[in-house]
């Protein structure tokens, strides 16, 4: 197995964030080559910043390979710069606001000795407060769509041999904290850029490699810790990036469902968005509605180029993590208070 891995990061006037984060990357990636024998290397990618990113980098940080752009495009186009920059057959993807433990890179990387893998995501915590913010990503169809906001994660006794074993399935792997198969990453064509500059591309990327016929897991050991959106909340204006996430939900799903039951619910239930949105006089529905709908041509190509590929049908995928879910020993978290009150080991943690 080759370890060597290509650890990319996305940034945008971010110099401030790199410098307090990049010196973590580096010892997790010193880490990584001591204990796999694997290279590593680093590529920032300024995404059209205005910042002094592109003159102190290289002499801050002269190990780290610095790729600069000139017109701002977003996360996934921004991070295709970077997996066409890399050299490794591992790619590690991570936020600029990230600041890793020092085994982040060799936990997440020990689940690529099993071919089907296609990515790995991490255990985060937030930054500043011993808070669970996200891990194994917990989804299923209902009302039309993929409901993918809630997160779970292991505690119990039973748990240490799913995680020993590395059989933690993740609905899909979040692009600010997760290592990839450039391989399967290439097949697939990197993020869909179509979903720019951000939300539901990695969704997208995810759901596309598991219909594929691979697998994305959750490695709990795999640690970082993450200043939320400080980045996109910080360049960007709310109703901005809320119409971006409503379009690109929607393209994800135009895209990507392609059982007959599926598309038929979600069409009636986005019948039913069309006609209450107006009771509550939610314009910005209907604005992101049609955003996404000058995009139907682009979509018609990329469903075909999808359904022609496909291993895997929506109901399989449905199915398989049903069964992960009923029989893994996981907990569900909704919210954080109720991560606090299920899991209250947390409140201990060192960040």
């Amino acid at each position: 197995m080759n370890f060597d891995l290509s650890i990319v990061i996305p940034t945008c006037n971010g110099l401030h964030l790199l410098r307090e984060n990049l010196p973590s990357i580096q010892a997790a990636a010193r880490v990584h080559q001591r204990e796999t024998a694997g290279l590593t290397e680093i590529i920032v990618v300024d995404d059209g910043g205005r910042d002094e990113t592109a003159r102190v980098l290289p002499s801050e940080f002269p190990d780290v390979y610095l790729v600069t752009r000139q017109r701002n495009q977003g996360f996934a186009i921004t991070c295709n710069v970077g997996l066409k920059s890399s050299r490794f057959p591992l790619v590690a993807l991570l936020n600029n606001d990230v600041r890793v433990e020092e085994d982040y890179f060799l936990y997440q990387t020990l689940h690529f000795q099993d071919p089907t893998v296609f990515a790995v995501t991490a255990k985060v915590f937030e930054w500043d407060q011993p808070i669970f913010a996200t891990g194994g990503k917990y989804g299923r169809f209902r009302r039309g769509f993929w409901s993918l906001y809630t997160n779970y994660d292991t505690s119990t006794p039973e748990a240490a041999e799913w995680i020993e074993k590395r059989q933690l399935l993740s609905t899909y792997a979040i692009g600010g904290f997760s290592t990839y198969s450039r391989e399967k990453l290439e097949a697939l064509g990197g993020f869909n850029e179509l979903l720019s500059p951000f939300h539901w591309e990695d969704v997208d990327l995810s759901y596309r490699g598991w219909k594929r016929g691979w697998e994305v897991h959750y490695e709990p050991r795999s640690i970082a810790h993450h200043r939320t959106s400080a980045t996109i909340n910080t360049h960007y204006k709310k109703a901005f990036v809320r119409d971006a996430a409503v379009r690109n939900r929607l393209l994800f799903h135009w895209i990507n469902l392609h059982s007959p039951t599926y598309i038929v619910r979600h069409l009636i239930m986005l019948g039913v968005l069309f006609v209450t949105r107006l009771w509550v006089l939610d314009f910005r529905f209907y604005r992101s509605l049609f955003q996404a709908m000058r995009q139907l041509r682009q979509v018609r190509r990329l469903r075909k180029l999808e359904r022609k590929s496909a291993e895997r049908t929506d109901a399989d995928l449905s199915r398989l993590l049903k069964r992960f879910y009923r029989s893994a020993p996981i907990q569900i978290y909704y919210n954080q208070r109720e991560v606090l009150r299920k899991h209250p080991e947390y409140k201990d943690v060192e960040v």
